[in-house]
């Protein structure tokens, strides 16, 4: 079974809403449609087959991208992957302190959907809370959060789970999705605030990456797209201390109609609405990123 079949079964289960075009999986991520994959394929849609999608899922628009391409590509869009794990041992010596430290502070495993269920929650609130900058309503009960987490209990050969533990108590964890045997995406990885000084999110890190990486032999690990507005401080990590690259490739974006038209239109006040609202200048910086080759 490759892994389009095994997230179909998933998705069903979850009552996800999904389409299929040409054998690619396809799913309604917030506003927006994407392919369910690892980020090296090429994906492939014309635009009367991208409407259709609109259709089906909903959304204002339609994003794919068509696998890693050279360096030297005239693209600004990436994905932020490793494709090699680095021991200790190969280590510049302030690097291999700080991973070593977090080693000795955390210990850290791969555990089950039902274990981040029960104990991930003070984790995943903390996390949440700095991240939101307190928006309480983002934060989800006790209940809610554990429930979403045992559905993937059916999936533990497609979705690892992974934590990090001090003196008994998870201070940080991770979600990973697996696609063959080529990408494991890192979803998810939340740190407890109070966990910055025990090193666990080296200590998280490193032991994933030669989990996929050295002892399973996955051709390289994911931590997701490039940001839309700016720069993110985990993916500055990843690159800056564990051997992360940015890997090039072409986005594809079909916009809705009323959307696209809008866009067209108010192409002469684009700068003031750029000033004015966050969401329309990330809808214009991805329609460059999209033309930008």
């Amino acid at each position: 079974m490759n892994y389009v079949q095994q997230y179909t079964e998933m998705l069903t289960a979850k009552r996800k809403p999904f389409a299929l075009v040409d054998g690619q999986l396809f799913v309604r991520q917030q506003q927006w449609i994407a392919p369910v994959g690892p980020a090296a394929q090429r994906y492939s849609l014309t635009r009367e087959q991208a409407r259709d999608l609109q259709k089906k899922l909903g959304g204002w628009w339609v994003s794919w991208t068509e696998g890693f391409r050279a360096k030297t590509t005239a693209s600004e869009w990436y994905a932020v992957i490793c494709r090699q794990f680095v021991s200790l041992e190969k280590m510049p010596a302030k690097r291999r302190y700080e991973v070593n430290r977090g080693l000795k502070n955390c210990d850290v495993r791969r555990v089950d959907a039902a274990e981040i269920a029960q104990n991930g929650y003070e984790t995943h609130v903390a996390a949440l809370a700095g991240y939101a900058g307190g928006n309480s309503a983002a934060v989800p009960q006790r209940e809610e959060f554990s429930k979403r987490v045992l559905t993937d209990v059916p999936f533990a050969d497609i979705k690892h789970h992974w934590a990090a533990y001090h003196q008994g108590r998870m201070v940080a964890f991770a979600q990973c999705l697996l696609y063959d045997h080529t990408e494991v995406d890192y979803t998810l990885i939340k740190l407890h605030p109070e966990s910055r000084e025990l090193y666990a999110g080296y200590a998280l890190v490193q032991r994933m990456n030669e989990f996929y990486l050295h002892e399973k032999g996955f051709e390289y690990v994911n931590d997701g797209w490039r940001s839309i507005l700016h720069e993110t401080a985990v993916q500055d990590f990843l690159i800056g201390k564990f051997n992360f690259e940015k890997a090039l490739t072409l986005l594809r974006v079909e916009f809705c109609p009323p959307l696209g038209i809008l866009l067209n239109i108010s192409t002469p006040i684009h700068p003031a609405l750029r000033r004015l609202d966050k969401r329309f200048a990330a809808l214009l910086e991805l329609r460059r990123l999209a033309e930008a080759h």
